[in-house]
């Protein structure tokens, strides 16, 4: 998704919605803590909130940010790996995941019996 910026920039964010959990994508962690304000106030515009202990922070870039990124003045816990729909997202890449599910066909299919 491509929208612009208050100085006239276009900006590259997407977000992943599924039931109740987003998962934002931006370019570094400044548009990430702009993307977590702006979905913060749209949401309070309908009564809604974020809730800072179920968000998390994670990022795939060499450079580590030390910038903080807060909800409701509680700073958002920064994490190297979660579950999304049922798959480990990782800031390694999907090395992990693919390991994973190599193994669970692997089981699965040793359990098969010759015909």
């Amino acid at each position: 998704m491509l929208w612009r910026t208050t100085s006239g920039q276009l900006a590259l964010v997407a977000d992943l919605r599924f039931a109740d959990d987003i998962d934002g994508l931006a370019g570094n962690v400044c548009k990430v803590a702009s993307l977590v304000e702006k979905l913060d106030k749209a949401l309070s515009n309908f009564g809604m909130e974020i809730s800072a202990e179920k968000t998390k922070i994670m990022t795939n870039c060499k450079e580590t940010s030390k910038k903080e990124i807060k909800v409701n003045g509680q700073i958002l816990e920064r994490v190297k790996k979660f579950k999304y729909l049922g798959s480990i997202i990782s800031d390694e890449g999907s090395k992990p995941e693919i390991l994973s599910k190599k193994a669970q066909t692997t089981a699965a299919l040793t359990k098969f019996k010759p015909i």
